[in-house]
């Protein structure tokens, strides 16, 4: 049975989020402890589906613990949802995403919201399983596809080590004067219904096709390949052999041997159809994986909606009412009161403005990826001070709904990146257009990286470049990057048009 985790050194909370958890999820055992170090141990042990972490602790807080579990190949997979007062605090949400925290809610928090961040969490994590599962699936296949390659190669060493082989001869008029005993086990014919009765064209059916014809001009020949119908089967034969010649340059016959490759032929036929399974895998897992990303994308859009039109909405009837009252006689001390909760109620407005733009910025709907990227390098500048630049050259038309959903979430990906390991002072970006296709160039001027050493990092378990790689090939798009140490970065991202 499926289990959800709370780590919160308050049983009171623990009591309250297992009332919520057992009145809306039945079918959920509710696991709580009251320590990091006890919650760790318990999430190793049960494996949970999801996570409540609180991050006011004693020992161990909850940005230590979620590193912890973000760090365990056991525990990495699972979502976790920091649940604290601290939540509505920007530096204290960054310093929870750093450590690896899925998403955060603040204290005291509101029933609906707690629910809604806890399917989206459960329903992410539960694609991403089926993911992870068809990419297990994926890679048993080709693993196996190669063993059984392998196998089929060793076996065919094995035959070509013992393999028996028929030789034969022909006349000038290219009938056979002599043919092994062999042949009667590989074509099933007897010698004596070969030898003066049958010709080199009509035993090894060439007549009309190309090999024929080339074996029998050539004055040697080596390893043809033929395919024959013997009895309604399948044969292949490697054929060589040579002319004979007299000293006086008369054309005698040829000489020559057969080998049976029939086991080898099959198993590069059968290779070929599995590569071609696999190919066709590939491409299913790459379309589950841009309809994972445009999933998590509506989830992401309809959850800022929700903000948007409930809790906003409430939030901006609350002051107003509350600022009415103001201008009703009231004692000073009501009034203070009054003015510092309505202090309060537009910070608590522009808190839920900002969450909602950055679950799913209306405006990449409504005006496109430009306006889009423009106005995140705006918020960036605003709330880091570094300097942004944004140059538009020759951009005709804006791409498919889809395409922008992936260029803004892997552009936001880069500017994350600068800010949170780059120690850049400025950002530039380029959007232009360049035979037929869609070019964005993000460069900053901070302390760069080795390209190499992420890419072999991101292959051997992270995320970071490669998850940008699978995005844009799922476009048929493509990312090039140059960095040198101290001196910046530059990434360009180019995606067709059609």
């Amino acid at each position: 049975m499926k289990k959800i985790l709370a780590i919160d050194d308050n049983s009171i909370n623990l009591e309250l989020i297992g009332e919520i958890l057992k009145t809306y999820y039945p079918n959920f055992i509710y696991i709580h402890s009251l320590t990091g170090e006890d919650g760790i141990e318990k999430a190793n042990e049960e494996k949970p589906e999801l996570i409540l972490l609180d991050i006011l602790m004693p020992g161990l807080n909850g940005f230590d613990v979620c590193k912890i579990l973000k760090g365990s190949n056991r525990t990495k997979h699972i979502p976790i949802l920091m649940v604290s007062a601290l939540g509505q605090d920007a530096l204290e949400r960054t310093k929870g995403l750093d450590a690896g925290a899925d998403a955060f809610i603040s204290k005291p928090f509101n029933q609906s919201e707690l629910r809604a961040r806890i399917n989206v969490a459960l329903r992410i994590k539960e694609v991403e399983d089926l993911l992870r599962k068809r990419n297990e699936n994926l890679e048993f296949d080709i693993k196996d596809q190669n063993r059984k390659h392998l196998q089929d190669e060793n076996r065919f060493i094995q035959i070509s080590e013992h393999a028996r082989e028929f030789y034969w001869e022909v006349d000038s008029d290219d009938i056979f004067i002599y043919v092994s005993p062999v042949v009667e086990q590989t074509l099933e014919v007897s010698p004596l219904d070969i030898i003066g009765k049958q010709n080199f064209e009509s035993l090894f059916q060439l007549t009309g096709t190309l090999d024929g014809k080339e074996i029998i001009k050539n004055i040697k020949f080596s390893n043809i390949e033929i395919e024959l119908n013997i009895n309604q089967n399948e044969l292949w034969l490697s054929v060589s052999g040579f002319s004979v010649i007299d000293k006086n340059g008369i054309y005698k016959g040829k000489r020559g041997a057969c080998y049976d490759i029939t086991r080898r032929k099959k198993a590069e036929i059968a290779l070929k159809d599995n590569l071609k399974q696999i190919k066709k895998y590939q491409a299913k897992l790459k379309k589950l994986n841009s309809e994972i990303t445009l999933i998590e994308e509506r989830e992401r859009r309809r959850i800022a909606e929700n903000l948007h039109d409930s809790l906003g909405q409430t939030l901006s009837l609350a002051y107003m009412n509350l600022s009415s009252i103001n201008d009703v006689n009231c004692t000073p001390d009501v009034k203070k009161i009054i003015k510092g909760t309505s202090e309060l109620l537009n910070k608590a407005i522009d808190e839920s403005r900002t969450l909602t733009y950055d679950l799913s910025p209306p405006i990449l709907y409504e005006l496109g990826l430009v306006p889009a990227i423009k106005w995140k390098l705006e918020q960036i500048e605003r709330k880091t001070g570094i300097e942004t630049i944004l140059t538009v050259n020759d951009v005709p038309e804006e791409l498919k709904n889809e395409h922008n959903i992936f260029l803004y979430r892997i552009v936001n990906e880069l500017f994350t990146n600068i800010n949170k390991h780059a120690n850049a002072t400025k950002i530039s970006v380029q959007v232009f257009t360049e035979k037929e296709m869609y070019n964005i160039i993000v460069e900053d001027d901070g302390i760069g990286f080795n390209v190499e050493k992420n890419k072999t990092a991101a292959n051997t378990g992270g995320y970071g470049l490669m998850s940008i790689v699978e995005r844009l090939d799922s476009i048929n798009g493509s990312i090039k990057i140059n960095s040198i140490l101290n001196r910046g970065t530059k990434a360009k991202i180019i995606v067709p048009f059609n």
